[in-house]
């Protein structure tokens, strides 16, 4: 794609978004503009189902390899990530896909980040040698999506069904988590029978359900547009519930250095550049992230099919599908010199699509430019972040199981021929299946994958945890093997008399 084509692409693409009268109904078409009075609402919805999940892979990988998530590399690495996440949404909204796309860091390389920063020695030489992995991966990502048109044609469109299926089910343990209070606060009770923030366990189980309760009554009960914004509604209710419920809500994060209002703890920041100097390129981590690379490519297809099923109503032009996939590596590219981890297509956006139709650029545009405003000012953020894990599970295990919905219906479409059966059979039951099999061991319970550990290759154990890859790799080459009849042989038919 030449430089002339990308300014092309930008000037028609603004042209379609911006353009126009803005009218309300245009809440549910692709081009044109809304109202504010509605466009900033709907907008905020998008970016507020993926807020706090948008820097979760990098507070796990953090943490796994010895970086402080305070210090100011981590702070400037998350904040530069919200950066990403609101440029690289209004990339894709003008220039790349120009669908409804929410972007965000990307949960699939969060295993083999870990494996690659400890090998590295943690800290900041593991953090380093990650980014330059990343560097390395994404542009090889990007430049392997230039040729979609030619690759992409080898993708039967069951694959892809069941692609948006795996990512479905990859969700539902986190939605789920976090509707049960999060990872942390599970932990404690499991643990030691308290949640460790001296609030009942059974409050964080009814402000799960006030928040998702209050999401289905406004869908139910409101009139109109106005329905589709359950989302926002539920998150409010249950933040304003946890507010009213002493220790549930961590203000500490929203502290501000009154020292030093300029930076990471202070009042305003600023996109940092990483240090290059430091970046390390090391052979089998770049092959490693390369790898993961393909899978979110593959992720991308999914979710932008997804999206425009249940969105659009139609199938994905070839040019929509190749844009983004080719601006998710290039997103990550950039990405990664403001020290961001890699990021694509969210999957939450498409479960929000799912149910509210909502599908407006411009109305999205406006959620990617709040995204961009809270990276240069940290107490906005930090604000965000303090909403808990229930409020956002009570909403999310709507979304996460639109987007396993979508991908039945999309299976359901291709047809249930004996060849489509046992695909998707083979698929969920291995692809899926190996990722939730436990072996009893004297610790307790292990994940079956830690097998590949054991055995001095950790690396493929950590790949093989990504269901989504699983069942593409099994989908693709059953695709291809099976014969489209299921028999090897035709069978005679006796003839009339014999």
């Amino acid at each position: 794609m030449s430089v002339k084509n990308v300014l092309t692409n930008l000037g028609s693409g603004i042209k379609e978004v911006f353009s126009g009268k803005a009218e309300k109904d245009n809440l549910f078409a692709l081009n044109g503009r809304t109202p504010l009075k509605s466009a900033l609402p709907f907008g905020l919805q998008h970016v507020l189902a993926m807020f706090a999940a948008n820097i979760a892979p990098m507070i796990i990988v953090f943490a796994a390899i010895g970086v402080m998530n305070d210090s100011g590399m981590a702070v400037y690495s998350m904040l530069g990530a919200l950066f990403m996440a609101g440029l690289g949404t209004g990339i894709q909204l003008l220039i790349g896909a120009r669908l409804p796309i929410v972007i965000g860091t990307s949960f699939t390389f969060v295993p083999i980040f870990i494996t690659i920063g400890l090998s590295a020695g943690g800290g900041e030489a593991g953090y380093y040698t990650i980014l330059g992995s990343i560097i390395v991966g994404s542009g090889f990502a990007t430049v392997f999506s230039l040729f979609y048109k030619w690759w992409g044609k080898l993708i039967k469109p069951i694959v892809p069904a069941i692609v948006v299926l795996g990512i479905g089910l990859s969700l539902l343990a986190s939605g789920a988590n976090q509707f049960f209070g999060g990872s942390q606060i599970i932990g404690n009770v499991i643990s030691s029978g308290e949640t460790g923030t001296g609030v009942p366990y059974f409050a964080y189980i009814l402000v799960a359900l006030a928040t998702l309760i209050s999401a289905i009554v406004w869908y139910i009960a409101m009139p109109g547009v106005w329905k589709n914004i359950n989302i926002v509604i539920g998150i409010l209710v249950g933040y304003a519930i946890s507010c009213c419920i002493p220790g549930m809500v961590n203000f500490s994060g929203m502290a501000i250095d009154t020292n030093n209002l300029v930076g990471p703890h202070g009042v305003f920041t600023y996109p940092h550049f990483i240090d290059f100097t430091k970046l390390r390129f090391e052979l089998v981590p770049c092959i490693l992230t390369s790898v993961c690379f393909i899978v979110a490519i593959i992720e991308a297809i999914g979710d932008t099919i997804a999206l425009s099923h249940s969105g659009l109503d139609r199938e994905p032009t070839p040019r929509e599908l190749g844009g983004a996939v080719v601006f998710d590596g290039f997103n990550s590219l950039l990405g990664s010199v403001f020290g961001a981890f890699p990021l694509t297509t969210f999957a939450q956006n498409v479960g929000i699509v799912s149910q509210t139709k909502v599908v407006n650029r411009f109305t999205i545009f406006l959620g990617a430019m709040f995204l961009v405003i809270t990276s240069f000012f940290p107490p906005i953020a930090n604000f965000i972040y303090s909403i808990p894990d229930v409020v956002i599970g009570g909403t999310m295990v709507i979304l996460f199981g639109n987007i396993m919905v979508v991908g039945m219906k999309s299976i359901s479409e291709q047809g249930w021929s004996d060849k489509n059966i046992l695909i998707v059979a083979l698929s969920v039951c291995l692809g899926f299946g190996v990722t939730i099999a436990t072996v009893s061991v004297p610790t307790g319970l292990a994940s079956s994958v830690s097998l590949f550990s054991s055995l001095g290759i950790g690396w493929l154990g950590d790949l093989l945890s990504n269901n989504v890859l699983n069942m593409f790799l099994i989908a693709i080459i059953l695709s291809f093997v099976l014969p489209d009849s299921m028999r090897l042989f035709k069978s005679k038919e006796k003839k009339d008399g014999e």
